[in-house]
């Protein structure tokens, strides 16, 4: 509706005689009413068309030691009147449309490369538009909150904060509720997130592989009758010239570089591996006779309670008491790992001991880590698998002070509290767990 009031605020901000008091309610009347704006826009129309009428004419020369005559001082007036109102409905549309935010942020890259040899670097801004990745690793972290990690050689499109468009290469995606949707195009396939982590790769060939670590993905390509539903554990197989979207065995070896990176590991090297998630993600029932393996647990939480922890400062875990060891405050956003070395007998010597060494790095810094049986058995509750059970203590036993005996365990946290250099050493039928609690994103 278009009331008096709201007419004298137009008519006195056209001709510059608004008060500040009058120019903000004017403005916060703009904001809020589709008529008024609509009825605000019609009125600078008239004015700028008359603008357009008067700058037609002559213009009068002014003598400097004069006044302006009243024709030229009316044309001013209008002219500083159009200027006001011009800038102010720039103020409101820009008030209206909120600043275009980037797509996506780079905020992790592992020897990240563009095809002309620059590299990715962490903290860059990606628009709308072709992306490509020589070689490397790297996370793009959308404004929805989506979490996509390329593996090069890759090349794809980004369309918009919910689609992206893959060509080659590989990436694995972790979706949080504000993005279910979330769609990655192949030649071969559309692939819908519900909710879920999941990893698409397609070959030079075009053909494209899907695989669900967790949740459900509906997949589809032109030329099926009905899209699939593909869940935890699953996997499947499309390609261009085929009218099939065919099941394939679950097999996450190609995602194993790239999903560690969605998950806030930058780089494990020697023998340290990362599980990705499927039906037997469980640490209570994965052995490894040659691999220290890392579970991810749980995901930005912050715990109501205190947690007692065995490390936190940069240097080698030593054992301590108990009552000595060092407490992580309640209300810190975290994201736990699990490691875990679980050796069990094989060959003409089952019984031999293992010795493993790894070295990871994360992310984020690390605030705590948690080796000795007791602690680890408290932390379960907040951060471990429910109902998961071990059958044997889970401690690391670090070397005693002044002893030289071989066949002690090692970890040291390096002093930028990002990195562990892992040594365990287990006989079959015994299990080394490790905790280690970082920063959230």
């Amino acid at each position: 509706m278009i009331d008096d009031e709201l007419q004298d605020w137009i008519d006195k901000s056209l001709n510059e005689t608004a008060t500040e008091a009058e120019a903000r309610a004017l403005e916060e009347r703009l904001l809020e009413d589709a008529e008024a704006r609509d009825h605000y826009l019609n009125a600078v129309n008239v004015h700028a068309s008359l603008r357009r009428r008067f700058s037609a004419e002559e213009e009068v020369k002014v003598p400097s030691v004069t006044p302006f005559p009243g024709k030229t001082r009316r044309k001013l007036a209008l002219g500083l009147a159009v200027a006001a109102s011009l800038a102010l409905i720039a103020g409101v549309i820009a008030l209206l449309v909120p600043p275009s935010q980037p797509t996506a942020a780079i905020t992790q890259v592992v020897g990240a490369y563009r095809s002309d040899g620059t590299a990715y670097v962490a903290g860059e801004s990606v628009e709308s538009g072709p992306l490509v990745l020589e070689r490397g690793l790297l996370r793009l972290d959308f404004s929805n909150g989506a979490r996509v990690t390329i593996e090069g050689p890759a090349q794809l499109d980004v369309m918009n904060e919910m689609r992206v468009v893959l060509h080659r290469g590989v990436v694995t995606a972790t979706i949080p509720e504000s993005a279910v949707g979330f769609v990655v195009d192949t030649a071969a396939a559309h692939v819908v997130d519900l909710g879920t982590s999941f990893g698409v790769s397609v070959s030079e060939t075009g053909q494209t592989d899907v695989c669900v670590f967790d949740g459900e993905v509906e997949v589809s390509n032109p030329a099926a009758a009905a899209p699939r539903l593909v869940s935890e554990g699953q996997a499947i197989r499309a390609s261009e010239d085929s009218n099939t979207i065919d099941s394939v065995a679950y097999e996450t070896s190609r995602f194993e570089n790239a999903w560690p990176v969605n998950s806030g590991v930058l780089q494990t090297t020697g023998s340290m591996r990362f599980v990705s998630p499927g039906p037997d993600f469980h640490p209570g029932n994965y052995e490894d006779n040659e691999h220290i393996v890392v579970f991810p647990e749980r995901r930005g939480f912050v715990s109501d309670r205190e947690v007692r922890v065995d490390l936190v400062d940069p240097g080698e875990f030593a054992k301590s008491e108990y009552r000595e060891k060092p407490i992580l405050r309640s209300g810190q956003r975290l994201t736990s790992y699990l490691l875990q070395l679980d050796v069990y007998p094989e060959g003409k010597n089952p019984n031999r001991r293992r010795s493993v060494r790894g070295q990871i790095t994360f992310a984020k810094p690390i605030v705590g880590v948690i080796t000795s049986d007791r602690v680890l058995i408290e932390s379960e509750a907040i951060f471990g698998l429910p109902n998961v059970s071990y059958g044997s203590a889970r401690m690391i036993e670090p070397r005693p002070e002044g002893d030289l005996r071989p066949g002690f365990d090692s970890l040291i946290l390096t002093a930028d509290r990002r990195t562990l250099f892992i040594e365990l050493q287990e006989n079959p039928g015994h299990l080394d767990q490790v905790r280690v609690l970082v920063e959230a994103d």
